[in-house]
């Protein structure tokens, strides 16, 4: 697997989920917004609001509906070089809009500041690295749209992953990308109490970022 280095995570950022443009995501992931084009103002100005202009964004899945030119419409108003890691609503992700994120993947593996990462859409329970005694594997994913404070089936799904896994995806993250010093005080957090992503559902109000 291809695998990028970050000697430093300072401008790094991870979301997934974004589903700009998508109707029905309104009442499936209950975001609380009125309209589609609230939603997608409002989630265009928090990711401007948190990422810099020369960062990078890792984008795990589920992008934005419609055609390639309402792809092109979205990219060009977020900062960042965005790599988008596929999800399963990215088909319109097709060779006429491509060009337009630095790289797209299906699943992608990073370094940064000497922790292995493996980014996929979906959470994963058996991958490379993970009974690691010195230094797992974290796993990124999106794709469940959990919620602070939520309950359901996603949440039941959830109970089983490790410490090192993380839920990038905006539902959870104040619908904005978080940034690696974010992210990685959050799986410390997890791994130091010996607990997982179901902490964040459950404390909705507590701040460790």
């Amino acid at each position: 697997m291809i695998q990028t280095k970050w000697p430093s995570g300072e401008n790094v950022f991870f979301t997934s989920d974004t589903h700009f443009g998508h109707q029905n995501i309104l009442q499936y992931a209950q975001r609380p917004f009125k309209t589609i084009k609230e939603m997608d103002e409002t989630l265009i100005a928090n990711w401007n609001q948190t990422v810099p202009d020369n960062a990078t964004v890792y984008h795990l899945g589920d992008f934005c509906f419609g055609d390639a030119e309402n792809v092109a419409r979205i990219v060009e108003q977020l900062n960042g070089n965005i790599v988008l890691i596929k999800g399963n609503h990215d088909r319109n992700i097709d060779q006429r809009c491509i060009h337009l994120f630095q790289e797209v993947y299906d699943q992608h593996s990073l370094l940064i500041e000497g922790q292995r990462i493996l980014l996929n859409h979906y959470p994963i329970l058996c991958y490379a690295g993970t009974y690691s005694s010195s230094k797992p594997t974290w796993q990124l994913f999106g794709h469940l749209h959990l919620k602070a404070g939520g309950s359901g089936a996603d949440f039941n799904r959830v109970s089983v992953c490790f410490p090192y896994q993380y839920d990038v995806g905006v539902d959870l993250n104040n619908y904005a990308p978080i940034s690696w010093q974010q992210l990685r005080e959050r799986i410390l957090f997890q791994i130091q109490n010996n607990t997982n992503i179901t902490y964040w559902l459950k404390h909705p109000n507590t701040e460790k970022d």
